[in-house]
């Protein structure tokens, strides 16, 4: 299956235009929106939808799929180099949710609620590597806290002044997060202990 959202695409005006109408549109819709209704509201034709995604339900998930692929991109670099700071890797995603923040609205208002942890996800190797949070049950905790610490900066309007702020807190947690979630481990050890 090919990408619908595609960097070519994004650099046609005609193309924006009618996406930037297509998910302001959607986002003052709170509720489900027939085609019809969609098409009245949004002044753009039944084709253009039915080009860029199929129908009007994938347009939140092909946004979703554009967004993890090119934040796969963006970060590489990062996190293939031994020598970057996680603080500095977690940084360029925040950036990169600012840069695209109309997307993301979009798909956390619409489709995936967990897109945050998603993205996440990505930068597992290097977050195992660099920090001293270890798999299992104590990431899965991270996890949703640093997903919940940047889905509350997304959710607040992606305010450039607090991004800093929002490093350091990212920073504090996974420095941390030996100590405070090292109970974590030591529970499920005694509770394996328990079973035998």
């Amino acid at each position: 299956m090919t990408l619908r959202i595609t960097e070519q695409k994004l650099r046609n005006k005609r193309f924006l235009k009618s996406e930037e109408t297509t998910i302001v549109t959607l986002l003052s819709v709170k509720e489900m929106i027939s085609m019809n209704r969609f098409i009245r509201l949004a002044k753009i034709s039944r084709s253009t939808i039915n080009r860029h995604h199929g129908n009007l339900q994938s347009v939140a998930p092909d946004y979703e799929k554009y967004l993890m692929n090119r934040c796969r991109s963006v970060t590489k670099r990062l996190r293939n180099d031994p020598s970057s700071e996680l603080k500095a890797l977690f940084f360029r995603v925040l950036i990169f949710l600012f840069v695209n923040r109309l997307y993301v609205t979009l798909v956390l208002e619409k489709g995936n609620h967990d897109v945050i942890e998603k993205l996440i996800l990505i930068l597992k190797p290097k977050i195992l590597a660099s920090s001293q949070v270890s798999d299992g049950e104590m990431f899965d905790v991270y996890l949703k806290e640093i997903s919940g610490l940047i889905e509350a900066w997304c959710r607040a309007g992606f305010n450039k002044k607090s991004l800093s702020a929002t490093v350091a807190k990212i920073t504090y947690l996974t420095d941390t997060a030996n100590i405070r979630l090292s109970p974590l481990a030591s529970f499920n050890n005694d509770r394996s202990l328990d079973e035998d």
